[in-house]
Order: C-alpha cells, then structure tokens, then sequence
C-alpha cells in the first residue's frame, strides 16, 4: 500500500529523524518498505509498504503517521476536536436494559444545494493515481481523498435514494442505529425545498462513534478524529467546489460498548524476551514495560500484588490484539528485538534425575553400543498361551487388540515377521516396556512391570577367514553378548541353567516360546532367583511363510529386579587368591556322554569331593555321533583338569587316589 511523506508529515514532525533510520525502525517494526518513488514536481516520497494482514488498521496516512509517532516516541501535530454533540437531536433506546452508556453515535448531515466548479486539480488527482484509485466526478473525488488522509469519510447521497432505502451509510464506520426513517425525518424537518428540486440536493453523511468523554489527547482513538475530518473536508468541498455550506442537521444517541480489556503477566513477558543485553541476567523492569504500554497506547494498570498488567485494547486494535502473546510482541516490537540476547542463556542448575532413570539409560546406551536398535511397541494386543487368565480389554478397537501383554518378546516376533516379510534379513531390535500379570492377592487385580526384551537374527555375524562365507548366529555368540552386556552394565546376575526342575513357570518370562534344549536362565546371586531367560525362538511359533530356517535368539528381563543387581562403581571390589609354589598335574580326558548332559553337571560332579586339588577345568573338545540302531545321539566332550596343591607336592599316592576318583566320577557321568 502506497503512503505520501508529505501527507505524513503534516499528522507528525519527521524532520528531525533520518530517513534511512526511519526506513529501517519500519522494517524492524513488521512495516516493511518494498518501494519508494520520489516525486520532484510536489517534492515528495511515495513510499510503498507491504501491509500484513494483523495490521489492516493501517490503510491512512493518519493511521501510519500514530504507527510512525508510536515507534518513535513522538508526538502528533495534531490533537483531537472534542465533538460537539449536546446540541443535536437526541434519540433515545427505550430497549438498552444497559443503564450506564459509554459511547455517542452520532450522525451529520449536510445539504449541498450546487456544484459552481467542477475541475478536480492536478495535486488531488496525482495522489488518487498514486494509490490507484479511478477518477470521478469531482464531490467522489475529495471522498475518496479525506479517506486516503484521514483513513474514514464521509457519505453521498440524494433524497430519492434514501426514500429507496439504498446507498445508506455503506462505509466501515457506519452507525446502524440511524435508519432511512430517522434520516428522513430530519431531512423534511430542515429541508425548505420543492419536491422537484429535493431530488437534487447531494447530501453528504457523517458518522461516529465516540466515547461520550475522553479528554486524554494522549491515548486516544482513531475516532477521536472524528472533527478534524469533518473540517478537513468542509474546507476542501468550499475552497475547490465554491459556493456555501448551509447550516448542518445532526443526532445523536447514547450507546455502551463493552471495553476490550486484557491482563499481561510480568513472567510471560520474561519467559518470552527473555534477558536484555548490557546487563546480565536482567528482564525489562516494570517500569519500562509500562512506558512502552503507555507509548501503544494501551492505558497500563500495574498490579504489584498479582505482578499483571492490565491494559484497554484500542477498537482499531482489537483484531490483532487478542492475546497475551500479542501484546508480548508489541513490547518486543517497540523495545526492539535486537537488544534482546539472541542465544538462550545456559544453566549450569541441573534437574534431578533418580538412579532408576540414570541405570534405565545407561541399560539402553549399553544396548545400542551392542548393535541393537530400539522398538516400541503398544501394550495392547493377544497374547499366544492362553493357559493363563489375561487382563481383557472392554469395548477393544480390533480384534488383534483385546489383552494386555504379559511379555514383550510377542511383540518383537511380531517386528521380526513384518521386517522378514519385506525382504530385510537381518533384524536386532530391544524394546523396554510394562507387562502385566494377575495379582496373586487379588484375581480381579492386576500388577503393571517393566521389562527389558531383545531379539537377534543376523545370518552374517561372523566368519572364520576372509575368504569364507559368513555364518549366522550361534547360541553361544548370543550368549557372549548378553555376558558381555551384563558386565557393562555392571550387573551381578548370572547365566546358568535352571536350578530347579519343578520351579513354577512364569509366562512372564516365556519359556514356552524357546527351545526347550537352548535356553539358559539368568538369576540374581544373591537371593537365587530368576529374573530373566535367554535362549533361542521356537521355529512353531514364526509363520512359516516368514521363517528363513535361520536362528532366531531371544531374551527377556525384569528390568527392576536387573537394576537390583547392578552395583555401584564407587569401589573396585579386588579378588586376591595366593599362587601356588607346588608343580601341577594335568589330565587330558574324553567323557561318553549323553545328548543333553550339561557341561555345569560335568564340573559339579567332578569338584564334588576334590575341590582343594583341583585347580581347574576346561573344555578343549566336543563332537557327537549318531548311532543307528537306536537312532540316538552320543557326545565325546574333552575335559583338561589341573591338580594342585598349596601346601606342598603331588607325591603318587596322591596322583593313584586322583585318578581312581576320577575314573569313579567318569563313571557316574555315563549313567546320567
């Protein structure tokens, strides 16, 4: 939108301010100039601003020249006219059950009898085409010009138009209390005129809406300039129309209009500016915050007691001021955002953080390091075993949706068969998530946990040489990682086989879901307890379709009870044993075997009874045979023991009693 500096300049003194200062306060105020064209015969700039639509309140020379006054801190030329309202006509509104008014609207009408001149000048027509407007008949043209200045005018029409009831009042500041009946009346009441010559009066309308007393010439209104225009415009029509004004007819009514009235608090201010530059760690103190309320003509009221701000929206703001935020960005405007910091301080105040959540990242850093990526996945869905009561879902969205989970590892064979299935062959995902199991108290109760469960396909882990090919997975490579996670993690537990055959199963830890032969428990070592499985998936529970007849290792924990294992870092605890002075004894032996005979049973059997000569013992070799007559499968697994003592040698007699116990002991383990 195009603006005049000349007409600009007569509202308000811009001598004194350079124009490239002026030019870039606009910019930084959300007024920003796309074009400027200087005229030489009228010794004028033409400014050309990109108005926002928030900002529609700005389209007069009037209107830009408060803007201009407001960030600039200046002051107008001009003050308003007090209008002149008590010696009119009064209407009253019988049906306002609102007895305290605070608003006049007030109507003046203006009977112009003959146009002696009908030749707009050059200076009127050069600012219409300036701002794009068509020229017309002379009276239309000063219209459309009062309201380039003044951003309002006035209104033209004839008697047979307002007996049409047409062409009435049409601008925005139009009062819609005064009818065609009301306007009428006034008309034939002051009108000496014959019928056939009424109907060619040009009748000019002007209209208000004031509030009934405002002497502050400080904070007023665009209306308040209601007077000026009406001068402004009686001098143009006399001075290029000719002839003479007659006596005017006017009304008034008493109207209320609620006031737009907004708190801003002092903490919303400082969260959203934020520090001010030059002064460490200080916001813009209330006094400030309160003159610049006062320079956008806001009428501040402070509350010391709330720390709040009160504050009059103006009407011709009142669409774009609607919020606090609104106004946080009027303060920030007019300050300027530039003295503002403009990188957020840092605190060196941390939060609290509890041991859980540090132990609970430090699991899933630990994790990540590993090669895992990390899943989430919903609570909600059926569970495979059914042999126990499942917390049900009423009302359920989907069928796939009814229960609440009692482990996670359903959940990410669910992820595995949706990555198989589009064509990614190697997956190694964790997820920490609650489960939910049955009260033991209560069967009507259920008890919400938080467990840590991963699975691992991967059919290129590993290869014994350059040139050969990669190889999957193995039970004991899984192994090594958890081991290897357990011991980061600083952790106690311990992966063992199951000490007890008749422990009670839990589906919490879902053995039925493993191998029953490749699955190893992890207990706490201090209360004997298991608090989480590993082991390798059961190919019955994959969809065929997906299976890649590839192993497929699995492991699930009770993340509370696994923090409980963990130890502080604090203190490095040592493990100090003397060596032994004394040679050693070393046996080389295979043991028969059968198929599922672990190698913990092995090391027990042996130590039983020997525990202060043995040193230790090792597997060196392992290899099985079928045998085809009874189609079962045998072991030959090779064991090195070292015997010592330390107190003082080996003699014979001692190696005699070793080896008959031993053979003993063999023996034993061929029966199992």
């Amino acid at each position: 939108m195009k603006f005049s500096l000349q007409l600009i300049n007569n509202f308000t003194n811009l001598d004194h301010i350079d124009f490239n200062q002026f030019k870039e306060n606009l910019t930084l105020s959300g007024l920003e100039i796309e074009n400027i064209e200087s005229t030489d015969k009228y010794k004028d700039k033409i400014i050309d601003l990109s108005i926002t639509a928030n900002r529609e309140e700005i389209r007069s020379s009037l209107s830009l020249a408060i803007e201009t006054s407001t960030i600039f801190n200046t002051a107008l030329k001009i003050i308003p006219i007090p209008l002149k309202y008590k010696q009119s006509i009064k209407y009253n509104d019988r049906t306002s059950k609102n007895k305290k008014f605070t608003h006049i609207a007030y109507i003046r009408i203006i009977t112009l009898k003959e146009i002696i001149t009908k030749t707009t000048p050059k200076w009127l027509l050069n600012q219409l085409k300036t701002h794009q407007i068509n020229e017309k008949d002379i009276l239309n043209n000063i219209k459309e010009y009062i309201k380039i200045k003044w951003g309002r005018s006035f209104d033209i029409t004839n008697y047979n138009k307002i007996q049409q009831q047409k062409n009435i009042i049409q601008n925005s500041n139009s009062i819609k209390l005064f009818n065609t009946k009301n306007i009428d009346l006034i008309l034939k009441s002051n009108i000496n005129t014959n019928k056939s010559d009424i109907n060619k009066l040009n009748i000019l309308i002007f209209t208000t809406i004031n509030k009934i007393e405002n002497t502050n010439f400080i904070n007023y209104e665009l209306s308040e300039f209601y007077e000026n225009m009406f001068i402004d415009s009686i001098k143009l029509i006399t001075t290029i129309i000719g002839g003479t004004i007659p006596k005017y007819n006017h009304a008034h009514e008493k109207i209320f209009i609620k006031e737009n009235k907004l708190k801003i608090r002092k903490k919303s201010i400082n969260k959203s500016l934020g520090y001010i530059q030059g002064k460490q760690l200080q916001f813009i103190n209330t006094q400030n915050i309160t003159n610049i309320l006062k320079q956008l003509k806001l009428h501040p009221i402070y509350n010391k007691k709330n720390k709040s701000f009160e504050i009059t929206i103006p009407s011709y703001r009142k669409h774009d001021l609607k919020r606090e935020i609104d106004i946080i960005e009027e303060i920030g405007r007019i300050y300027k955002f530039k003295y503002f910091f403009n990188k957020i301080q840092k605190s060196s105040t941390q939060g609290w953080k509890s041991k859980t959540h540090i132990k609970v990242k430090h699991i899933k850093n630990t994790l990540r390091r590993l090669g895992l990526h990390e899943v989430i996945n919903c609570c909600i869905h059926n569970n495979i075993n059914n042999n126990f009561t499942n917390a049900k879902i009423h009302n359920p969205i989907t069928n796939t949706q009814q229960e609440l989970r009692r482990n996670i590892l359903e959940n990410l064979i669910n992820n595995y068969e949706h990555n198989i299935k589009y064509s990614k062959n190697n997956i190694e995902i964790f997820e920490i998530g609650k489960i939910f199991e049955r009260d033991n108290s209560s069967k009507n109760n259920y008890i919400e946990k938080r467990h840590l469960s991963g699975l691992i396909h991967n059919t290129r882990y590993t290869r014994s040489n350059w040139n050969n090919d990669e190889k999957n997975i193995t039970i004991f490579h899984f192994k090594n990682i958890i081991e290897t996670f357990l011991e980061t993690i600083n952790s106690r537990a311990i992966l063992k086989e199951k000490l007890l055959d008749n422990e009670e199963k839990d589906l919490n830890y879902p053995e039925y879901l493993l191998k029953t032969n490749k699955q190893i428990n992890i207990y706490d070592p201090k209360t004997k307890t298991i608090i989480g499985i590993i082991g390798e998936l059961n190919k019955q529970y994959v969809t065929k379709s997906n299976y890649k007849n590839n192993n497929i290792y699995v492991f699930e924990i009770n993340l509370n009870k696994l923090i409980e294992t963990t130890k502080s870092i604090n203190h490095l605890v040592y493990t100090s044993q003397q060596y032994s002075n004394y040679p050693s004894v070393t046996r080389d032996i295979s043991i028969k075997l059968k198929k599922y005979v672990k190698i913990e049973t092995i090391k027990e059997t042996i130590l039983k009874g020997n525990k202060e000569l043995i040193e230790s013992i090792n597997v060196f070799n392992e290899y099985s045979t079928h045998h085809n007559i009874n189609h079962n499968t045998i072991r030959y697994v090779g064991l090195r023991i070292i015997y010592r003592s330390n107190k003082r040698t080996l003699n014979n007699k001692d190696i005699m009693h070793i080896d008959t116990n031993l053979e003993h002991k063999l023996q034993k383990l061929q029966e199992i």
